[in-house]
């Protein structure tokens, strides 16, 4: 019997930028299509790392990664990278066009896509994550949101399956920072698989499963109702409860009523 894979699959990877302290730690990590995970982790976890040696930007020094039954190896990263996506913390980094229409279009010409489908396609996400009035704009001009947004429609104008969120709202205002988290979970409502790294606990809230790193290894890999009754695994791996949280603690271990336990609290402040 063929044991069916997930579609990443990553199996004992370990990450070392010097051979004197590994990054990465024997990760095991499998996401099926469709889903919405959240990587949790301190500053210096390994959380960005994960994320880089995914799609090939890092070579792990032991492990293998494998996307939709390809084994990521030097030879089949661009084929990973046609899959999944990545949106990093400042899309500055990302930037390569004169034109919002020309970055859109970039991943597109690598690909070798005909002129008028490109065109077409430019048009359609453009529109798709509410910037179709932007396309003759220099990124530079656009807001942290807008930027935003802009890679992701590259990123979906090559028909990746899956997105990684690095750490993508941390620069954002607090508006900006919510239309992002919102438009995200408008794609994985489409179907869309997220692997969304954050150090937020909010925004983690909104993923289908919590993935904690603790010094570059698993800690913890649950869904959110469960982790959230064990505020200490949080506390141990050095992250801070939302303060929402700390109160419904507080008011259980004081014995008062309290509403069910608050899974959803983006959703909640988001008005949805």
């Amino acid at each position: 019997m063929v044991m069916q894979l997930s579609f990443l699959e990553i199996r004992n990877l370990s990450f070392s930028y010097n051979q004197k302290r590994m990054v990465l730690k024997h990760i095991d990590l499998s996401v099926e299509k469709g889903e919405w995970i959240a990587i949790l982790g301190h500053n210096g976890s390994g959380k960005s790392t994960l994320a880089k040696t995914i799609v090939g930007l890092l070579r792990p020094a032991e492990g293998s990664i494998t996307v939709d039954g390809t084994l990521l190896s030097d030879e089949t990263a661009y084929d990973i990278r046609r899959k999944v996506g990545i949106v990093f913390q400042n899309p500055d980094n990302q930037f390569v066009g004169v034109t919002v229409k020309d970055d859109i279009a970039f991943g597109m010409e690598n690909l070798s896509v005909p002129r008028a489908e490109m065109i077409e396609k430019i048009a359609f996400f453009a529109e798709k994550v509410g910037m179709a009035e932007y396309l003759e704009k220099e990124p530079s001009a656009l807001s942290g949101g807008q930027k935003q947004r802009i890679a992701i429609a590259g990123i979906l104008a090559m028909k990746t399956d899956m997105i990684i969120f690095d750490e993508a709202t941390s620069m954002l205002d607090p508006t900006s920072r919510r239309e992002l988290m919102d438009y995200i979970r408008e794609l994985h409502d489409e179907g869309l698989t997220v692997l969304m790294i954050t150090h937020d606990i909010e925004e983690a809230l909104m993923a289908d499963r919590l993935v904690v790193l603790k010094d570059g290894a698993v800690f913890a890999d649950d869904t959110a109702e469960h982790l959230f009754k064990r505020p200490e695994a949080f506390r141990e791996a050095y992250l801070e409860l939302p303060a929402a949280l700390k109160i419904y603690y507080e008011l259980e271990a004081a014995g008062d009523m309290t509403p069910p336990l608050a899974t959803t609290l983006w959703r909640f402040g988001s008005g949805k």
